[in-house]
């Protein structure tokens, strides 16, 4: 089933919230259907860039800390070149 740039664009909002826990309720549906109804107003090229960028402006967003990648480099040496 094809769906329309506003329903994808909506789609994405509303799971780029719950993944980042946000307890989805009426008023933050409406907000997001607001977002994009204003960025298919405004003729936007790229809908889901834009309503992406706009996120930030009108739902208060955690910002979740991110583990390290790896252990601290440390230089060393596993004995090769030393002539034994």
């Amino acid at each position: 089933m094809a769906r329309t740039l506003g329903e994808h664009a909506l789609s994405r909002v509303l799971e780029y919230l719950a993944a980042n826990a946000v307890v989805l309720n009426d008023g933050h549906t409406l907000v997001a259907l607001q977002l994009v109804q204003e960025g298919l107003q405004r003729g936007e090229k790229d809908l889901l860039a834009w309503v992406m960028d706009e996120l930030p402006g009108r739902f208060e967003l955690t910002v979740l800390p991110l583990p390290p990648v790896s252990p601290r480099l440390e230089r060393g040496s596993i004995g090769y070149g030393n002539g034994k």
